[in-house]
């Protein structure tokens, strides 16, 4: 557990749950502003639209005193296509909760930003925040129509807050983080009996929602796979394989896992 970092899907999951002062706080530090009031936080929020469609499970959905929606991603390792991702969240967002059945005025559809956290700089172009909005490529006209993606990146320096912040979600050592919210947020989860219930509780969750069907050999490497993006723990890999700890050792130096 000591090795999570806030940046890692199953910790920050579990610090962002209900907690209004941390979600505001990110919120706030992404765009610079101190203005933003969130009401209210959900996390885990599975949004599967249509029977066939492929659902999605938001890290974290907030919603501000105006009604505009923040959805905040960590994103530890560089996996899949993060543009299309951030596009398919967008729109889902949009289908199931910026508009009610039946309304037909889109002046009241409220602003809506995804905000990516990342370790690295995707598009390694040396800057630590991306932002993109929809805008006309010649005339360079905005659409205005309230919906932006951001991405920030732990990779790149900007401003100190803004640093500060990063740097805290990519380190496992709360000892060291400059991010006073961060900071105490990761210290409750990591050093109380309560917190790191709540943490070893959540990624036992993950692990059910993961291989559940996965058996054997083709289950460790579903719980390996899980420890490298930092979802879970190497004990609670081992200890839900089922299987003794020197023939899981021994299955993830097969499969090439250097751990």
């Amino acid at each position: 557990m000591q090795e999570l970092r806030p940046i890692d899907d199953t910790l920050f999951r579990t610090m962002a749950k209900g907690n209004i002062i941390l979600v505001e706080h990110i919120v706030r530090l992404s765009l610079n502003r101190d203005d933003i009031k969130i009401l209210s936080v959900n996390t885990q929020d599975d949004i599967h639209l249509f029977k066939d469609s492929h659902s999605v499970i938001l890290d974290c959905l907030a919603v501000d005193s105006e009604g505009n929606l923040y959805n905040i991603e960590v994103q530890a390792t560089n996996t899949g296509n993060l543009r299309k991702r951030a596009r398919y969240i967008s729109s889902a967002i949009d289908v199931k909760y910026t508009l009610e059945a039946g309304e037909k005025d889109y002046n009241k559809i409220k602003d809506q930003i995804v905000i990516f956290l990342m370790e690295d700089d995707i598009f390694d172009k040396g800057k630590q925040l991306y932002e993109f909005k929809r805008y006309d490529d010649q005339s360079k006209l905005s659409l205005d129509d309230g919906s932006r993606i951001i991405y920030i990146n732990a990779k790149n320096k900007g401003r100190e807050e803004l640093d500060n912040l990063m740097q805290s979600l990519i380190s496992s050592d709360y000892k060291t983080m400059k991010d006073d919210v961060i900071r105490e947020c990761t210290m409750y989860y990591k050093t109380s009996e309560i917190g790191e219930d709540e943490v070893c509780e959540a990624m036992r969750e993950y692990v059910a929602r993961n291989v559940e069907k996965s058996f054997k050999s083709g289950r460790a490497e579903a719980l390996l796979d899980l420890v490298k993006k930092g979802n879970i723990t190497l004990d609670c890999a081992i200890e839900n394989s089922k299987l003794p700890k020197e023939e899981f050792l021994s299955i993830a130096k097969s499969l090439g896992y250097n751990i």
